[in-house]
């Protein structure tokens, strides 16, 4: 995985994966099943959040959000787009997720959203990151994690690595998005 300095350049010039909100958090909480009424008191936590584009979308629906990055850059990018709504119970914070702790990242969340942060770690560092999503979620906790499927030619988790690192913590529940052979794949796990 890049280190801070490659993930500042790339969010200097416009990372690939900037933009909206991922389709699969917008299509849960729009359903109703990702909600604060439905995960009260709503308290969400975006791991490796970018430019905050999941994070400011809870905060629209009425979460209060933690988003969490390493990039100096995609957390000022991050402040400058949250700005735009003062009503917004969201703030930002720069953090390792593979740390055991992170300043003033208190848990337990209701919600914790990952796309793409999980697999571009490897081996012990991947295994770290697993442990701070079950630290960090209450019991009845729902991550959602989006993470590539391994291939020759990049990162991503082999087939059935997420039941490895939260099987034993979470009931795993992989959605229909993105489609089985696409080569991504989406899990809403629920905290035991």
């Amino acid at each position: 995985m890049p280190g801070p300095r490659a993930y500042d350049f790339l969010y200097r010039i416009g990372a690939p994966w900037e933009g909206p909100p991922r389709s699969e958090l917008v299509e849960l909480v729009r359903s109703g099943r990702l909600t604060p009424a439905a995960l009260p008191p709503g308290r969400a936590v975006d791991l490796g959040c970018g430019t905050g584009a999941n994070a400011i979308f809870l905060a629209d629906h009425g979460f209060e959000v933690t988003g969490v990055d390493f990039s100096k850059i995609a957390l000022q990018k991050a402040r400058i787009l949250a700005r735009s709504k003062r009503d917004r119970q969201i703030r930002f914070v720069q953090g390792d997720l593979t740390a055991a702790s992170i300043p003033s990242v208190e848990g337990p969340f209701d919600l914790l959203v990952d796309y793409g942060t999980l697999d571009d770690l490897k081996g012990e560092r991947r295994r770290a990151m697993a442990a701070t999503v079950k630290r960090l979620a209450r019991p009845g906790g729902l991550p959602l994690i989006s993470f590539r499927r391994q291939s020759r030619l990049s990162g991503g988790l082999d087939p059935g690595e997420e039941q490895a690192l939260f099987g034993d913590a979470f009931h795993v529940e992989r959605l229909a998005k993105p489609e089985p052979g696409s080569g991504s794949a989406c899990f809403l796990m629920t905290r035991r």
